[in-house]
């Protein structure tokens, strides 16, 4: 318990991202594991992804502030993935939730949530936006990030994500610039910015000739629930962390294939072929007690994995040029 505690209260670095993985149970919840849920923490925003039952009690636990909620994201109309969502929506109307609130999710998320508020005589007065989506398409356009979605193989239609971070400029190469004839001072501080410049002896410098390519924007990748699929990998595609889910070990393939769902070992495939540089296992099915089996299982095929935990938070730090 003290480490969990130690990983909540530890602050990031500036302008990482943080991922809080509020549920990572399959289907049922257990002693340790609540149903599926993470938030992706960044630039002041929150971005919700599933809402199972318990998620609003764990959105507290772990700190996060319901005020910086800016979207949610269901993967699909599984009951796991959504039956949080009604008692989230209810808390942050009681609170006094005034500014809008993003809701994505499949063909139906609408429906589901309207009749519900309307059985529970519940109002929501802030604007709740609506979209529904089948990809793959663009489902978020915020600040300085895009979030795409594709459908992925389950039972039912069921959403991928992934959010991009758009790329930095490249830092300001001073030693070229000198050369050129640029003073040190302010026109340093235009090229850095993208203008171009007129030095002493009439040379115009554009920001083009001194600047360093641009650093690309982190990629984080969210499949669950799901089969390995051509999908997975243009989600996965090298994504800084692949949050993939891992219901089963490879001696129940099987049932994976099946029931619509993939192996350790399966989610450990997808991030090598797709060159993700970590990768995040979740949605456990309840029979494992121990996180060693699925570590075992995905190691082996990509051994920059983590079996994740409720309450458990990753960073990824920005990229460097």
């Amino acid at each position: 318990m003290g480490e969990r505690t130690a990983a909540l209260s530890a602050r990031a670095p500036a302008g990482a991202i943080q991922v809080t993985f509020l549920g990572t149970s399959a289907g049922i919840p257990t002693e340790t594991r609540g149903l599926p849920s993470l938030a992706l923490s960044l630039g002041g925003e929150i971005l919700l992804f599933d809402c199972g039952e318990g998620t609003q009690i764990q959105f507290r636990r772990a700190g996060l502030r319901p005020g910086r909620l800016a979207h949610i994201l269901i993967s699909h109309l599984h009951g796991d993935h959504v039956l949080g969502l009604p008692g989230l929506l209810m808390s942050l109307q009681l609170g006094g939730r005034t500014q809008p609130l993003g809701l994505h999710g499949p063909p139906g998320i609408g429906d589901f949530i309207r009749a519900t508020l309307e059985r529970l005589a519940a109002h929501v007065a802030f604007p709740l936006e609506i979209t529904e989506h089948s990809g793959p398409e663009r489902v978020v356009h915020g600040s300085g990030y895009e979030v795409e979605c594709r459908p992925l193989e389950h039972r039912i239609l069921c959403l991928g994500y992934a959010l991009q971070e758009a790329p930095r400029p490249g830092a300001l190469d001073v030693a070229v610039a000198r050369r050129l004839g640029v003073a040190d001072g302010p026109l340093m501080g235009r090229l850095k910015a993208g203008e171009s410049v007129t030095t002493a002896d009439g040379r115009v410098v554009t920001a083009r000739e001194v600047l360093r390519p641009p650093v690309p924007g982190r990629r984080i990748a969210y499949c669950t629930d799901t089969r390995p699929c051509p999908a997975c990998l243009a989600l996965a595609r090298d994504a800084d962390l692949l949050i993939h889910e891992s219901t089963f070990t490879s001696d129940r393939a099987e049932d994976a294939q099946q029931k619509g769902h993939s192996t350790a070992a399966e989610a450990a495939a997808i991030a090598a072929q797709a060159g993700a540089r970590r990768l995040a296992l979740t949605h456990i099915s309840p029979r494992y007690q121990d996180p060693e089996a699925q570590r075992a299982d995905a190691g082996c095929l990509f051994p920059a994995t983590v079996v994740a935990a409720d309450l458990q938070r990753l960073t990824v730090p920005k990229r460097v040029a």
